[in-house]
């Protein structure tokens, strides 16, 4: 049997508030002080909170109901008319201020007389529309139905017996972001989400871990690699990305230099002996293939420097003498810096062949023992070398499931975790090609089964066009309210109203919003076992220690040659 708790006082387009009755004990309706009712089950009553932001109540429709989630209560004055003042004052009466409780709520979807839910409505109750309050068993109906699998996140926060099932295909199909300030538990809900993805047996991730936070949270389900350990070699560029690195397309001589780099390109890649072995109909600029650099750069030169015979017989300059010397400078400062060895002097995957192996670590393949999670440790190379490695490695996956698909006539699905995202995937960065790549793989990834998630603590300084292809936002404590405006905008009108609960999160609680779940919903996110290596430096803690001698030089060291000198 329905409780009733009160009745529709006001309906906007977005927005309904709703009054609380006093409670009247004999017939079973309305609301104590205490804010919980009892409510008649088949199996006695069961108690239900009532006003609590994140929890529901149930609408009164002319052809089922209107499920309701709470954003706020709060307490308003019954206003009182002139006449009722003035009969007091003739009387000698005391008028006492009366206060009316009042939920406002944000429609989510309708229940049917048979208990299924349907996202949204087409119909709004009227004014004076009962308003009864819900038990956790409907909850659990809508929640069961909508999630393919038995894949939680979670507890309700509200309803800690019940957990927070989410549909996993939306979340990661339709991309996804975590967004939530320093301290909100963003490492620990990712590493939570990885956790139990590694339960599936052929589950395919790449994490970009920039600060080298989850090298132990996944145990034998992952395999760690540190960026200075792995090459992603030139050779797997394209032609447009390789003229982005070499080619400055301001300078007057940029279309020669343009058009010639392409030409030497065909021909030292057609021309590699192995290349010509494996069987292709044609090579291009564009095909993954060796070629040897040094050879291009070589062949730029004596073209620079070209001297040829003029009609009168003396040596003059050649038809392109001098018009790649800036060109040829930018390469050689490219060649010369170390840091970006592992892209143009690879030492492992410097031949064709090689790229079945490269591909076959960085998807977790490489051994029999297959890795579910392959996390990418970013945070020992220098940040202008991080980019055009993520770039390139988020480029080749996309191409990776894009020809599978072709080939195989089905998706292999794989998900990319971007942590930090807002520092390489930003609408005013310099460096605009890992944010292009992103960006491809959020636009066009769900056709070829490549899913992206970012994770980002500043929502604001994130591409706009990936924030705008998520379909779900796991939101952790916002307390910035330029972030938390940014946010509101990305969400749909009907559920706007729920950022106001942002600030008020505890840490490692979040609130769902999207596809991949049927309404707004406020979970406390299931603690991963093992952690990331997150938390807070203590300072009493370590101030507290007796003092000790500090090793400056083992720290300069390890600075100075970018890793951990053993």
């Amino acid at each position: 049997m329905k409780h009733q708790i009160g009745k529709v006082i006001e309906v906007r387009g977005d927005q309904i508030i709703a009054s609380l009755s006093e409670f009247d004990g004999e017939n079973n309706i309305g609301v104590p002080e205490e804010m919980a009712v009892d409510v008649s089950t088949p199996d006695g009553p069961e108690n239900v909170l009532i006003g609590q932001p994140g929890t529901f109540v149930e609408l009164s429709l002319p052809n089922g109901s209107l499920l309701c989630l709470v954003t706020e209560t709060r307490m308003r004055e019954a206003s009182v008319g002139a006449s009722e003042v003035k009969a007091a004052a003739l009387d000698g009466d005391l008028l006492i201020d009366q206060v009316t409780r009042q939920l406002v709520t944000i429609p989510v979807g309708t229940l049917g007389a048979d208990g299924s839910f349907e996202r949204g409505t087409n119909i709004l109750p009227t004014v004076n529309a009962p308003v009864f309050a819900v038990l956790p068993k409907t909850i659990n109906q809508v929640y069961t139905s909508f999630a393919e699998g038995d894949f939680s996140l979670g507890q309700l926060s509200l309803l800690p017996d019940q957990e927070a099932k989410m549909n996993l295909d939306a979340f990661l199909g339709r991309h996804a972001a975590i967004l939530g300030q320093t301290g909100g538990g963003k490492s620990w809900t990712v590493a939570s989400i990885l956790q139990k993805i590694a339960a599936f047996p052929q589950s395919t991730v790449l994490l970009l871990d920039l600060h080298g936070e989850y090298s132990q949270a996944f145990d034998g389900d992952a395999e760690v690699i540190s960026a200075t350990d792995i090459e992603m070699p030139y050779w797997l560029m394209n032609a447009e990305e390789l003229l982005g690195l070499m080619i400055d397309r301001a300078e007057s001589s940029a279309p020669n230099q343009n058009a010639k780099f392409k030409e030497l390109l065909q021909t030292a890649k057609e021309s590699n002996p192995e290349n010509a072995a494996l069987g292709l109909e044609k090579i291009t600029i564009d095909t993954p293939v060796y070629f040897d650099l040094n050879e291009i750069i070589d062949n730029f030169r004596k073209l620079d420097t070209q001297m040829v015979m003029g009609s009168s017989k003396k040596p003059i300059k050649g038809p392109l003498h001098g018009q790649f010397t800036r060109l040829l400078m930018r390469l050689e400062s490219r060649l010369n810096d170390r840091r970006y060895d592992l892209i143009f002097k690879p030492k492992t995957y410097n031949t064709s062949g090689s790229m079945d192996d490269l591909f076959r670590r960085i998807l977790g393949e490489k051994t029999s023992n297959r890795k579910k999670i392959v996390v990418l440790d970013l945070s020992p190379v220098p940040f202008d070398v991080r980019g055009a490695l993520i770039s390139l490695t988020l480029r080749c996956l996309f191409d990776f499931s894009y020809w599978h698909s072709r080939v195989k006539g089905e998706r292999f699905p794989i998900a990319i975790f971007a942590d930090e995202a807002h520092i390489y995937l930003s609408d005013s960065s310099a460096d605009q090609a890992p944010r292009e790549s992103a960006e491809r793989i959020a636009k066009e990834g769900r056709k070829y089964g490549i899913s992206l998630t970012v994770i980002s603590q500043r929502p604001r300084e994130m591409s706009s066009t990936i924030l705008s292809q998520c379909g779900s936002f796991l939101c952790l404590r916002i307390s910035n309210p330029d972030d938390q405006a940014y946010v509101r905008n990305l969400l749909p009108d009907s559920v706007r109203g729920i950022t106001s609960m942002f600030s008020s999160l505890r840490r490692g609680e979040a609130i769902l919003i999207g596809d991949s779940m049927m309404m707004p919903t406020r979970i406390k996110v299931d603690r991963p076992n093992p952690t990331p290596n997150s938390n807070d430096a203590s300072f009493v803690r370590l101030w507290s220690d007796e003092p000790s001698d500090l090793d400056v030089a083992a720290v300069l060291r390890a600075w100075r040659n970018q890793k951990v000198v053993e």
